[in-house]
Order: structure tokens, then C-alpha cells, then sequence
């Protein structure tokens, strides 16, 4: 089947990576959700640091103010989780470092000085809060470990089509998965890798680059599900969740309108170089641009702004409670 056109692109992922895969009475619920640890790359960060002011039920992520450091221009969907789709007082410890792949031994980061997800989890979660310590009393039923990665294995070597590399990345995907239910972690949120293939970066560099990137993609989240099932098959004890995050960048790259948070965006393919490196407000007009920042789907040649940040999220937290007998 040929495969050149963006509304081609758009159809290759169902949503039936949006059900629930197991769970076996560890979940209690996004309204028992007390502890977040997130992971993940530029998508998630808000540039929390671990020996900074730790989340606290009066500072719910601890540093930096609120937003933080985000790749949004304003909140990011661990922002939104934590602050407006809340059912309950959270505590997000989020260890997402920008430019982030699985393992930096594996696919290379764009700066060796990024933190990978190995990173975050090897050297950051578990010798500090690993040990449920007294300030971060974590159990397995009130705590959720949230992961969206991927976006930079994929950018940095679809090209390539090496599945044995892919293949090695989720060995390692897993093992640290494996890592995380030692310490307790029993219940697991994945997103999977949204359509950067229909941002400008790929988008300027023609057919071959959407389609091919757009099956990478698909390939990684196939891949997730999978990881995901088999996860749960090994740790009985586990809850897994896959949300089809790729579906809710599509619904809204093909029709802004399709969420309430996207409804104001003018432009879904392009950027404003005014705007590329953050604004003063979430708001702001520069006349160059046209529309308001907010009104643009993408930042930059990668990054989306808030408005679909704030769908994720909303997104999200539907989904769980779903899911959630």
C-alpha cells in the first residue's frame, strides 16, 4: 500500500493501544495517587532537580517554580497532572532530562552530558528515593511511575531500520522496568511516542522522511504494548497502562477543534521563529507571528506547545479513571 500522504501517515496507529493491559488490586485508583515519578525526555522535563526543595503537599514538584523548565512555553502534562487533572494532593518527583533516550550507550543523546532514562533511574530514583525513605513514604498502591520516551531513539535512528538496535533498547527498557519493581513500583503508565514525524523537523524533509519515521513510530509503540503485556505476564502483582498519546496528537494535528485545550490553534505545521526560544507570557503576540503563541501547535521545528499539553493530560487522567474498576 502506498504510503506518501500526511492523512496516510495519520492512520497508521489504532487506538487499541488505549486499554487497560493488566491489573491485579495494586491500583487503587488516579484518585488514590499520591506519589508520581515521572521519566522521560523534553516532552516531560521541568528541570526538577533531586538535591533542590523536594514536592511537598505545599510545593507539589518541589523546583523550580511552577512550570518549571518545560519544552511548552508554559505548563508541560506533568504540570497539567499535577495541578489541574488531580484528583487528589500528588507529589511528582519528575527526573525527565531534554534530549533523553533509553540508554546513551545505545542511541546517542544530541550532548553527552544528557541524562538518559538509565540515567534517571539508576542514578537519580533509586539511590534517592528507592528506599522509601522517611520525607518520600511511597507505597506501591499510592504511587504511579510514568514513562514517555522514545522520541529521541526514534528521531536519532530511524533512519537506519536496525531492528536488532530497537531490539537491544527494549532489553534495556525492560530490565530497568524490572530495576523499578524491586524497589516497589507496582503500577506503570506508558505514553507512547506521539507523531513527531508531522512536526516541521521531518515535515521540510519530505515524503520519505514522514513515512519512514511515521513507521519507526508505529514500530516503537507496537513495541510498547508488547513490552507492556510481557512486564506484566513477569511481575503479577503489577498494573500496566499503554495511553495511545499518538492518537491525541493526530486528532488534534488533523482538527484542532477535536479538544476542548487545541480548540484555538491556527497552525498545526509550521512555527514562528519569534516564538521558537519561549516567550514572555503563554500568551504573547508578536506581530510577526500572525496568532498568538498559544494559538500554534509547535514551538519550534519540535516541540508542541501547551494547548496540546493540557489535552495529554486531560487525556490521561480519562483514560486511568476508565480503566479503573
Amino acid at each position: 500500500m502506498a504510503r506518501g500522504s500526511l492523512a496516510t501517515v495519520l492512520s497508521l496507529v489504532t487506538s487499541a493501544l488505549a486499554v487497560r493491559l493488566r491489573s491485579n488490586g495494586t491500583w487503587s485508583g488516579w484518585k488514590s495517587t499520591e506519589y508520581l515519578f515521572v521519566f522521560g525526555d523534553s516532552y516531560t522535563q521541568t528541570g526538577f532537580n533531586i538535591t533542590g526543595t523536594q514536592p511537598s503537599p505545599s510545593n507539589p514538584m518541589g523546583n523550580p517554580p511552577y512550570p518549571g523548565w518545560t519544552s511548552s512555553n508554559g505548563p508541560n502534562w506533568v504540570d497539567f497532572l499535577t495541578f489541574t487533572y488531580n484528583e487528589s494532593l500528588i507529589q511528582t518527583y519528575n527526573l525527565a532530562y531534554g534530549g533523553a533516550t533509553v540508554d546513551s550507550a545505545l542511541v546517542a543523546p544530541y550532548k553527552p552530558t544528557v541524562l538518559s532514562m538509565k540515567n534517571q533511574i539508576e542514578d537519580q530514583f533509586l539511590p534517592t528515593y528507592g528506599a522509601h525513605s522517611a520525607s518520600t513514604p511511597w507505597t506501591s498502591k499510592n504511587s504511579l511511575f510514568a514513562f514517555w520516551i522514545g522520541i529521541n531513539d526514534v528521531g536519532n535512528s530511524w533512519w537506519l531500520k536496525n531492528s536488532t538496535l530497537i531490539d537491544a533498547i527494549f532489553a534495556e527498557y525492560s530490565s530497568l522496568l524490572d530495576q523499578l519493581y524491586l524497589t516497589g513500583a507496582r503500577n506503570y503508565l506508558f505514553l507512547t511516542v506521539p507523531p513527531v514525524n508531522l512536526a516541521p523537523l521531518t515535515l521540510q524533509n519530505g515524503n520519505y522522511s514522514i513515512e519512514n519515521e511515521g513507521l519507526a513510530i508505529e514500530d516503537w509503540n507496537g513495541r510498547v504494548k508488547k513490552m507492556s503485556e510481557e512486564f506484566g505476564a513477569r511481575h503479577n502483582e503489577s498494573t500496566t497502562f499503554v495511553h495511545d498519546t499518538w492518537s491525541v496528537f493526530s486528532k488534534a494535528l488533523k482538527d484542532p477543534k477535536a479538544f476542548s485545550q487545541t480548540s484555538e490553534i491556527k497552525n498545526t505545521t509550521s512555527w514562528c521563529k519569534a516564538y521558537e526560544n519561549g516567550t514572555p507570557t503563554w500568551y504573547t503576540l508578536d506581530e510577526s507571528c500572525k496568532y498568538p503563541v498559544n494559538e500554534w501547535f509547535w514551538l519550534n521545528n519540535l516541540h508542541p506547545t501547551f494547548p496540546i499539553n493540557n489535552a495529554t493530560a486531560a487525556s490521561i487522567v480519562e483514560y486511568l479513571n476508565s480503566a479503573t474498576t
